[in-house]
């Protein structure tokens, strides 16, 4: 580690939802693109029109430009339904990125805990990842509200 650099703690970020862990799982994955933030979190801004995660080990998670440009955010490395995923992440950045978001999925009594934990996101020089107290921006908004909220649009019996 460089003198003067310390290493950031990851970011945690978990959510109750009301809804069965495969259902969890599915939503968060299959329905990406209709609960992520893309008008706020994308590389082409306003020439975005949809994301997506690959469902598979060694698949992708990119963006579509309305132009029918793919825009590569990172890749798929463990893909364990309905209790884990994991990404390479790396948004408009190099693909050898040390970046990674791990999203866990339990089983909780009236539905599921799902946790983001997004480690060397320092790497990204984006300070707001880092905001974890403010809910209004970053992995606080994405996790507490735009999936939460999806979740619970969707009308789901919780377990």
């Amino acid at each position: 580690m460089e003198k003067g650099k310390r290493k950031r703690e990851p970011i945690r970020q978990s959510v109750h939802v009301h809804c069965p862990i495969e259902d969890a799982f599915r939503l968060f994955t299959e329905r990406f693109a209709e609960w992520w933030p893309l008008a706020l979190h994308s590389i082409a801004g306003d020439d975005a029109e949809k994301c997506a995660i690959e469902p598979w080990r060694g698949g992708r998670v990119f963006e579509c430009t309305r132009s029918g440009e793919e825009i590569e955010w990172g890749s798929v490395t463990a893909w364990d339904p309905p209790e884990h995923l994991k990404l390479m992440w790396h948004p408009g950045g190099p693909a050898d990125s040390s970046q990674t978001v791990d999203v866990e999925f339990q089983t909780e009594a009236d539905g599921t805990r799902v946790t983001v934990i997004h480690t060397g996101w320092e790497t990204s020089a984006v300070p707001v990842c880092g905001l974890q107290g403010d809910h209004s921006i970053g992995w606080p908004a994405i996790v507490q509200r735009c999936f939460a909220e999806f979740v619970s649009s969707q009308a789901l019996v919780a377990v």
